[in-house]
């Protein structure tokens, strides 16, 4: 190696054709020009930096050299780097400035690094202004390994190598969006390119130059096209993994006018609240007297969010039920006590999803693996034919793995306890729920309570008997050529429950059913079924099985508690109804069962409660109108020495005889605890206000209405020409209305109900004067209920 002062020359072609000698030399202090160069420069801004680094890995990038026409001891070299930025570096001033030295490749395994060689007096000649860069091929720049290591920059994302390879990187912004780096697009922008190399170069010259020495080439290597494939899909992977972060933070602050009108109907997820919160009351004040708790059961979760894998990126997509009926359980309890917050009262509000790992289940199978047929009402399982032919999936039974969302039972003897609540659904599965915080403690079948309870299908709804203290049931066994009914009793007497009576009938929806003191009435609904082929057991959806058929009738079945066994049977024409209001039993001498209920001409009651439906209120969709009637089986026990079992023949078999008792609609129907099983005058429920303004138009003029029932109503049977007490307010839409005694007059208490405001997007509490239908109380939930057909009990 010659002495630092020896200078090496080389001849570049300038742009306009004339060649140029570049020198090299040390200054007097015997300091090469590129270590001085290094200690005055300053260092790149933000932008100038992040650009340098992406640009040192550029393949074919060359260092421009213009004559700026000034002075040698104020001159200075302006780079352009992308971005459109400028680094100012000082080559020279008549303070002991030092010059630019000449750039050389070193060979070592570093960074890609540009050298070039002049001689002396060319360098120090003065630059005539105006001058375009030299090209590339001009200054002999080559680069001298693609397996470097590049610098990592806070700014880039990913390792060094994949800012080396020539393939590019992602680098976010502090905005949250991706780009690409600049060696991703050199190709397209050559000028850019080859700025932002010469930066990087000038930054990084310590490590790569060697002063006195000669440009040397050096064989690019072949990159890896295995380890180049794997690292292009490690960057699309992480680059589509920022675009769907974005969408989703994107989505989360933007609210489309689809979702307002989704919260609006009240249709949509709701949020437990598992810790005890005391409610603000809103308006009125504390109703005198009142205590216990109110348990009601409703939907929570109507969409459930699961991610699908792609090639590239995940996705995110929602399975939501179809019918109403079919949506994950939200338990909530009101509690109330009189002698709480320094003694003017309190009321204390707590709720629970108590069907959290099927909500799990569903994300993992990405819908509905129905574990028996018929258990949804209404909902499209998202799954294809051929899951029904592979192995499924076994999860264990826990106390969150079923859905138990369509009715709500006190004190039920469960497990050796009685003091728990139980909610019910229709495929036989009861959910033991700890009334204090609402914990789930365990799913029961029908069938581990007693080997005899074995079903497809139940009724929802069970009835209590306060006197003998006897939880009945109804269970439908669904065979291959008829179906069983079983009538069950479960007590503490009993704990292991016994059978009352069975009979043969064609499966039916039965929601509800009536209990009087020594019958059990259970209504027989016509339906269409495929028994006797496999299309009944490869079905999820019980109502897109079963059809309903006006031209058959309504069977009713009285079952005797004390022979246990089927006394007699009645007909009707074909109607449907979904909740039974009160079954009176007549005195002795007539002999005589009235069974009053909610009755519509068919079952699109119960097929138009979808959701999709419901959520858009602007599709002008309204629910049936019904009417409530009394349906009166007279003669009983005459008909009793007729009945021949298991030879059922319509021809012979006595009629119901049907009264209307009220036009006005209503549905979620109550009366008071104290007149169950005993005539009654007052009905209280839910009602579409428009409709009750036309009263008399009956079941032939249903009217425009809006979408779910919007007022609470108060009905005297007795007497139709009374006219009816309404409570509504603008956006409101109550839920079903609970009836809690203060004395043992009929009307003597308080009407409790909880409403959703469309407006606010907010649930009340809402405690009404059950004589003069006057609000009491409105208080603040501290989230919303979603609007539903759920049930509620209260407990004194």
């Amino acid at each position: 190696m010659e002495d630092n002062k020896t200078q090496a020359a080389a001849s570049v072609e300038d742009t306009d054709g004339r060649s140029a000698p570049v020198s090299s030399k040390t200054d007097d202090t015997g300091q090469s020009g590129s270590e001085g160069t290094e200690q005055r420069r300053e260092q790149p801004e933000d932008g100038g930096a992040q650009q340098a680094d992406d640009g040192g890995s550029t393949d074919g990038a060359t260092a421009t050299n213009n004559n700026s026409g000034t002075e040698h001891g104020n001159q200075a070299d302006r780079i352009l780097v992308e971005g459109m930025q400028e680094i100012e570096i000082s080559d020279g001033s008549s303070n002991g400035g030092l010059k630019p030295p000449p750039l050389k490749a070193t060979g070592a395994p570093a960074e890609a690094s540009y050298s070039a060689a002049g001689s002396a007096e060319q360098q120090e000649k003065p630059r005539s202004p105006g001058r375009r860069p030299l090209s590339p091929n001009a200054i002999g720049i080559v680069r001298t390994s693609s397996k470097s290591p590049a610098t990592t920059h806070p700014l880039q994302g990913g390792t060094g190598a994949g800012a080396g390879d020539g393939r590019g990187s992602a680098v976010s912004s502090p905005k949250g969006r991706s780009f690409e780096s600049a060696d991703r697009t050199a190709a397209a922008a050559p000028m850019t390119s080859i700025a932002a190399s010469s930066a990087s170069a000038v930054g990084r010259a310590p490590a790569s130059r060697v002063a006195g020495g000669e440009i040397s080439e050096s064989e690019e290597d072949d990159d890896d096209p295995v380890l180049a494939y794997e690292e292009e899909q490690r960057r699309r992977f992480r680059l589509a993994e920022q675009r769907r972060v974005q969408k989703e933070q994107l989505a989360q602050r933007c609210v489309s006018s689809e979702d307002i009108e989704t919260m609006r109907s009240g249709l949509y997820n709701a949020r437990e609240s598992r810790n005890a919160t005391e409610l603000r009351i809103l308006n009125g004040k504390y109703p005198d007297g009142l205590r216990g708790s109110l348990f009601m059961v409703g939907p929570g979760s109507l969409d459930i969010s699961y991610n699908v894998q792609g090639e590239l990126e995940q996705s995110t997509r929602a399975f939501t039920f179809g019918n109403l009926m079919d949506a994950l359980p939200l338990v909530t309890k009101i509690s109330f006590d009189p002698n709480a917050g320094s003694g003017s009262g309190a009321i204390v509000h707590r709720s629970r999803l108590v069907a959290g790992h099927m909500a799990s289940r569903i994300q993992t199978e990405h819908g509905i693996n129905a574990r028996i047929p018929g258990s949804l009402y209404q909902s499209e399982s998202n799954q294809t034919v051929l899951t029904r032919f592979m192995p499924r999936q076994t999860y264990p039974i826990t106390a969150e793995s079923d859905c138990c969302s369509q009715s709500v039972q006190l004190f039920v003897p469960l497990q050796g306890s009685s003091q728990n609540i139980v909610c019910t659904n229709h495929t036989g599965a009861l959910q033991n729920i700890d009334p204090v915080d609402l914990r789930p403690r365990a799913i029961v079948e029908t069938k581990q309570i007693n080997g005899a309870f074995a079903c497809s299908l139940s009724c929802p709804h069970m009835q209590h008997d306060a006197n003998t203290r006897e939880h009945f049931m109804v269970l439908q066994d669904v065979g291959f050529r008829s179906t069983t009914y079983s009538v069950v009793s479960v007590s503490e007497a009993h704990p292991d429950g016994y059978v009352v009576a069975t009979f043969t009938a064609q499966p039916s929806v039965l929601h509800s059913f009536s209990l009087t003191r020594d019958y059990v009435v259970v209504p027989v609904y016509p339906y269409q079924a495929p028994v006797g082929g496999p299309g009944y057991r490869w079905s999820d959806s019980l109502l897109e099985t079963l059809e309903f058929d006006r031209t058959r009738p309504v069977v009713f079945y009285v079952i005797s508690r004390e022979y246990r066994r089927v006394h007699c049977v009645y007909k009707a024409p074909a109607f449907f109804a979904m909740h039974q209001i009160n079954a009176v039993q007549e005195p002795a001498a007539d002999d005589s069962v009235a069974i009053d209920c909610i009755a519509y001409e068919d079952d699109a009651v119960l097929r138009r409660l979808r959701i999709d439906s419901l959520r858009r209120a602007s599709a002008g969709f309204a629910i049936p109108s019904a009417q409530i009637r009394r349906y009166r089986l007279q003669r009983i026990t005459m008909e009793a020495q007729h009945y021949v079992p298991g030879g059922l023949r319509m021809a012979s078999v006595p009629a119901a005889h049907v009264l209307v008792l009220r036009n006005e609609p209503a549905e979620l129907p109550s009366v008071s605890p104290a007149f169950v099983g005993k005539p009654y005058t007052y009905l209280y429920g839910v009602s579409h206000l428009d409709r009750l303004l036309r009263r008399g138009e009956g079941l032939a003029g249903t009217g425009p209405g809006s979408t779910m029932y919007n007022c609470l109503v108060k009905l005297n049977v007795a007497d139709p020409a009374e006219p009816p007490r309404i409570w509504s307010r603008n956006h409101c839409l109550p839920s079903e209305p609970v009836f809690v005694p203060r004395s043992d007059a009929e009307d003597d208490g308080y009407v409790v109900s909880v409403f959703f405001d469309s407006m606010r997007i907010a649930s009340c509490l809402l405690v009404l004067d059950a004589a003069t239908f006057e609000e009491i109380l409105i208080a603040q939930l501290p989230s919303p209920v979603p609007v539903s057909f759920g049930h509620a009990k209260f407990a004194i």
